[in-house]
């Protein structure tokens, strides 16, 4: 399988996970706003890893380490589905981003 529908898909999962959560908590005004943020930072990663964009390409690693370590965090505090979810998801996709020539390929159009 090719690197770039994996990642992709994977940014849009954590989207639509993060959207979901949102929805879930609609009556919370600071929870809502900020789990529509993560989720829209995430479709924006999805789109600049799509069309190859450098800068994002090169931060997706990144973010996908922010989501390993809340994850992880996430985990501590009590054991739950979604928690090893997004925590298995990232750190599969932290794997394939650390790899060169992953990145390389990318990053082209």
């Amino acid at each position: 399988m090719r690197p770039k529908p994996l990642v992709v898909s994977f940014f849009l999962l954590l989207a639509l996970f993060f959207y979901g959560i949102a929805g879930m908590s609609f009556g919370e005004e600071y929870n809502f706003t900020g789990y529509l943020m993560v989720g829209s930072v995430h479709l924006l990663f999805a789109y600049g890893v799509w069309r190859g964009h450098d800068t994002l390409v090169d931060l997706a690693a990144y973010i996908a380490l922010l989501d390993l370590l809340f994850g992880l965090l996430w985990v501590m505090v009590g054991l739950s589905l979604p928690a090893v979810t997004l925590t298995l998801l990232s750190a599969l996709i932290l794997v394939v981003l650390m790899d060169g020539e992953v990145r390389t390929e990318l990053k082209m159009p």
